[in-house]
């Protein structure tokens, strides 16, 4: 009789834990002026969100950031921040759908530094040397997340940009294999005017194949902002040693075993910062920082007039302070 209420006092002690750390939306969107300061802290109010809630706290979130005040390098280096944070506090079998939410709701201009630094830190295949993967294993992962993100931006503005902006991320962290890669992904986009559009006029010059790299012809068919300067970006971001999260993405694919998940931490030199593709950005490999054209006709013109972009109406008046608190200015 003694041993059951040991057992039930234990029992009821792990229910009031379990429910002190649990968060409700509400509470959550709370703390989002607190997140947009503290990026980090972004990853322990993930891990109180039931799976159901994170994803549209992750779209408040990123709605909010866009709304804020402060230069397009500043607001992309808080996307970064955030929604990597974010990712390191996914729910188990939650990592996916999160990666495709950040891919519905980060504005295009943003996801040019995004979709580089995902594929070189925390999606690369070889993120874990101990756990290759085979061409196969690979793209199964790489198909799996690229229905999940196409299913989520069916709702969401310039689906076709933003579908292209996840291939070009799992093109950098295949890290050249296999090498039909591109051609599977393209071929499994949906809409017949994207598949020709990726494969013949945004693919190629944005990982700089056979021409100077350039996303001007994806940032101007979906009317975005000005392309983000990638040191400035860099330099402002929190992001040090992010989380490897390839093995997470495989385990839900059901491509490797579910206790495999690692947590290996790389650390890459953003000091001077390279990309995936091995093009040191300080070298003059990065991303084209040039006007895309000063054509007042042209929509690649910074100055047009922009499209809104969907998203939560909730506004949080944020001040940009210089530097942000604990921040530091230089390069990590």
């Amino acid at each position: 009789m003694k041993k059951l209420l040991m057992v039930i006092t234990m029992a009821l002690a792990s229910a009031l834990v379990a429910q002190e750390k649990a968060m409700s939306a509400a509470d959550a969107r709370g703390k989002i002026g607190d997140i947009i300061a503290d990026p980090g802290s972004m990853t322990a109010v993930m891990k109180q969100l039931s799976a159901a809630d994170q994803a549209s706290f992750l779209a408040d979130v990123n709605a909010a950031i866009e709304k804020m005040p402060g230069s397009t390098e500043e607001k992309t280096a808080k996307f970064l921040d955030v929604n990597a944070a974010a990712l390191k506090g996914a729910q188990k079998g939650n990592l996916t759908a999160l990666v495709a939410e950040v891919y519905a709701t980060v504005p295009p201009e943003a996801l040019t530094v995004i979709n580089e630094r995902f594929a070189a830190d925390m999606f690369n295949r070889a993120a874990d040397p101990s756990r290759p993967y085979t061409d196969d294993q690979y793209k199964g992962i790489a198909t799996n997340l690229l229905e999940k993100v196409q299913e989520r931006t069916a709702t969401a503005d310039n689906a076709g940009v933003r579908n292209t902006f996840a291939i070009l991320m799992l093109i950098r962290g295949s890290n050249g294999s296999p090498a039909d890669l591109r051609d599977t992904l393209v071929a499994d986009l949906k809409d017949p005017s994207t598949r020709d559009l990726a494969q013949n006029e945004w693919i190629s010059p944005a990982l700089g194949q056979g021409q100077e790299k350039t996303y001007d012809p994806m940032l101007g068919a979906a009317g975005a902002g000005s392309l983000p300067d990638p040191d400035m970006v860099l330099a402002l971001s929190f992001v040090n040693a992010p989380a490897a999260l390839a093995g997470d993405l495989a385990s839900e694919c059901s491509l490797a075993d579910p206790s495999s998940s690692f947590t290996a931490l790389l650390a890459p030199a953003f000091g001077n910062p390279i990309l995936s593709d091995g093009a040191a950005l300080s070298a003059g490999g990065g991303m084209s920082i040039i006007p895309r054209t000063m054509d007042a006709g042209s929509p690649y013109n910074p100055g047009n007039s922009r499209g809104q972009t969907g998203g939560s109406s909730i506004v949080i008046p944020v001040p940009e302070p210089h530097p942000y608190p604990g921040q530091t200015t230089g390069r990590h």
